[in-house]
């Protein structure tokens, strides 16, 4: 029979010197529960307050806490090594053709099922700004905040434990659609699955946050400079130039795909 100290040994830490996928999804359940008194503050009070609260505390903090209080080896369950320029570039430029690519799928996604009117309104209030200061406020909110804290949580803290115990490829698939789910958008899940895979991929291949956390914030300020310059998709061209245009844009996310993945430390696990 196991002792207790046995128990709480696997049940924190799986055997190794990182969390235990039982103790990566018990966090999920208590950060989604959060949620609730998060959009209270967001719908009585301010959404910028409840965004800054729910970012640093919630889903960055809790997962920095408990890594703390349980002497976790920080270097490796939050990894912040220096990447490759080379591959910050070529990351950089898959996560803008990714970003083109999800703007065009949510095009076909509203044509079955529209986004309802209230929740676009929300969507809109939340980007609504004024003036030069005013936008910049608005990119360290709704970018380059979200970037940093949700990649320590959804990156770090679930996925590199999470292929600790199942490997890579199950690992960048489960924390994709962790992601897509907490962010608690039905219509667009599989939207969020797709930049949630994305994610994952780059920081498989690069074991470092920097990668995906420079990805997260380039797609949000793509998808907030597009929403405030009012471009929309698909373009105001004819319509067999969008066709010419998505198809080039998935040649060439597919070449990226492909030299990213050759970059890849021939010592990691399939």
């Amino acid at each position: 029979m196991k002792s207790k100290s046995q128990i709480i040994n696997n049940f924190f830490y799986g055997g190794r010197p990182l969390v235990a996928h039982s103790l990566v999804f018990l966090t999920l359940g208590v950060i989604s529960l959060l949620q609730i008194p998060i959009n209270f503050i967001m719908k009585k009070y301010s959404m910028d307050t409840g965004i800054l609260i729910n970012e640093f505390a919630v889903i960055a903090g809790i997962p920095l806490i408990i890594a703390a209080s349980l002497h976790l080896d920080i270097t490796k369950l939050f990894p912040l090594k220096k990447p490759a320029f080379n591959m910050i570039i070529i990351a950089s430029l898959l996560t803008l053709m990714i970003a083109l690519l999800i703007d065009y799928t949510a095009v076909a996604t509203e044509f079955f099922f529209p986004l309802p009117k209230e929740f676009r309104e929300i969507m809109n209030r939340l980007m609504e700004f004024k003036g030069a200061s005013g936008f910049i406020y608005k990119l360290f909110i709704l970018c380059i905040v979200p970037g940093i804290c949700e990649e320590i949580f959804f990156r770090g803290f679930c996925q590199t434990s999470l292929t600790a115990k199942w490997g890579k490829t199950v690992a960048i698939i489960i924390t994709g659609f962790l992601f897509a789910v907490m962010h608690g958008n039905p219509w667009y899940l599989h939207l969020y699955f797709i930049l949630g895979v994305l994610l994952s991929f780059v920081y498989a291949f690069t074991l470092t946050l920097w990668v995906p956390i420079v990805c997260h914030i380039i797609n949000n300020a793509w998808t907030f400079i597009n929403h405030s310059l009012k471009i929309e998709f698909p373009l105001n061209i004819p319509i067999y130039g969008n066709i010419i245009l998505v198809i080039t844009v998935v040649l060439f996310a597919m070449i990226l795909i492909k030299k990213f993945k050759t970059h890849q430390n021939p010592s990691d696990e399939a």
